[in-house]
């Protein structure tokens, strides 16, 4: 994948939790109150369940120093 940025090709790696999905919060928004539940108005990365980590595709350019993560559906 190309950087956005510098158009430099990025590194491909990935985000990990084993208990709550990772997510993008909006600023002002709290977490969920329960493990695995989504906070309001977030945006799940990724996939997996309580059984399984939950994981997010993730890219770095060591140039910019900045982390893309694309967002994963279920189409």
């Amino acid at each position: 994948m190309k950087c956005p940025y510098c158009e430099r090709e990025m590194r491909k790696g990935y985000f990990i939790d084993r208990e709550a999905p990772i997510q993008w919060i909006p600023e002002g928004s709290k977490p969920g109150l329960f493990k695995g539940s989504l906070a309001e108005g977030a945006v799940q990365l990724g996939g997996g369940s309580f059984w399984k980590n939950y994981s997010a595709t993730a890219w770095y350019c060591p140039a910019c120093k900045i982390v893309t993560v694309p967002v994963e559906t279920d189409s």
